[in-house]
């Protein structure tokens, strides 16, 4: 059958199809006479599998490895509720932040000093908020993925997640660091200015950086794809 059919027999969109084939989950057959792809009903139930796993939060990756058989099912949803437990409690502390902040009229220093000390004492007390670590996860996975990716020993160093973070942040801050501190270092006399010092670091931080927002913004069309429903 045509990935059309096959999708709609599915309860996917085309590009859902499209997109589970690029990251290796979809394999369907090929005619012989044609380049036409020819999705069996197996193709069918595996994206059905895929749906599933997809509207429990499981990601791409570990689903893969779901139907290889690479992993247990019952170890991965057993973790995966777990999660997703952690995030109700994340969200439920958001939602009474927000609520309480909704009553203001403005947020001056003294109220924002107030909410934070808030949300402090309720961390200590157990509570969860949501998390600002979006961009360092996507910094981390960037310098994985295009700075230290020849690297093996690094690669294996950045499978412990908080290390991960703490060397890719470093590596940027050493970036941006050490030239301007060059820079301030030679205004107040103390060194001579040296152009080709600064042009490096300025070539790598302009390299990686464009790199970085390309990857960014590829990573984010990527994933609306993945959750278009």
């Amino acid at each position: 059958m045509r990935i059309s059919e096959a999708a709609e027999l599915a309860g996917l969109k085309v590009s859902n199809v499209r997109f589970y084939e690029r990251k290796g989950l979809l394999t369907p057959a090929r005619e012989a006479d044609s380049k036409y792809r020819d999705y069996s009903q197996e193709d069918v139930q595996r994206m059905k599998q895929i749906l599933l796993y997809r509207k429990m939060g499981v990601s791409i990756d570990t689903i893969y490895l779901l139907l290889n058989g690479k992993a247990e099912m019952k170890d991965i949803l057993l973790r995966q509720k777990q999660e997703l437990e952690m995030q109700m409690e994340n969200l439920q502390g958001a939602i009474e932040l927000c609520g309480m902040v909704l009553l203001e009229e403005q947020l001056n220093e003294e109220k924002l000093n107030h909410y934070l000390n808030y949300v402090h004492r309720e961390e200590d007390k157990g509570m969860h908020f949501a998390e600002a670590a979006e961009l360092i996860e996507d910094i981390t996975e960037f310098t994985i993925s295009g700075v230290f990716h020849w690297d093996s020993l690094i690669i294996r160093i950045f499978r412990r997640p908080w290390l991960a973070g703490v060397i890719s942040v470093s590596f940027w801050i050493l970036c941006i660091s050490v030239p301007v501190l060059h820079i301030i270092s030679a205004a107040m006399g103390k060194n001579s200015l040296n152009i080709f010092l600064i042009a490096f670091f300025v070539m790598i931080l302009t390299i990686y950086g464009t790199g970085f927002a390309a990857w960014r913004r590829e990573r984010k069309n990527q994933r609306e794809e993945e959750m278009d429903k």
